[in-house]
């Protein structure tokens, strides 16, 4: 599995991501019962508010070899995490994430997994 990670911008000024490393490396939360190796092959932000560079970055990710798009739990559970309201446009964030995959890649023939939490 080959991870793209995409987190809040707002939530990266403070988070230095430490809990969803730790699941991906650990293979708890979102990665729990992924039988193969978890490598990450980069961390981007969604942009900022609302989501508005996410469809980008998810380009980005895909082409240095991501197959797989995860969400951070600051987006869907926000930080945090369940002390906190999720990010307001989560879902058009995750709507845009799965368009998006979907279709770079059917472009490079390959089904992109989608995952919405980590944590």
């Amino acid at each position: 599995m080959k991870v793209g990670l995409i987190r809040c911008e707002i939530v990266a000024d403070f988070c230095p991501a430490s809990s969803c490393l730790s699941s991906m490396k650990n293979k708890t939360g979102a990665f729990e019962g992924v039988d193969e190796e978890v490598e990450l092959v980069g961390i981007m932000t969604c942009g900022g508010c609302p989501g508005k560079k996410v469809a980008s970055k998810v380009r980005s990710l895909i082409a240095k070899g991501a197959d797989t798009i995860v969400l951070s739990s600051c987006i869907s559970k926000g930080y945090p995490v369940g002390k906190a309201f999720p990010c307001p446009t989560a879902e058009e964030i995750k709507k845009a994430v799965t368009a998006t995959a979907k279709k770079c890649g059917n472009a490079k023939g390959v089904e992109v997994r989608i995952v919405d939490w980590t944590h």
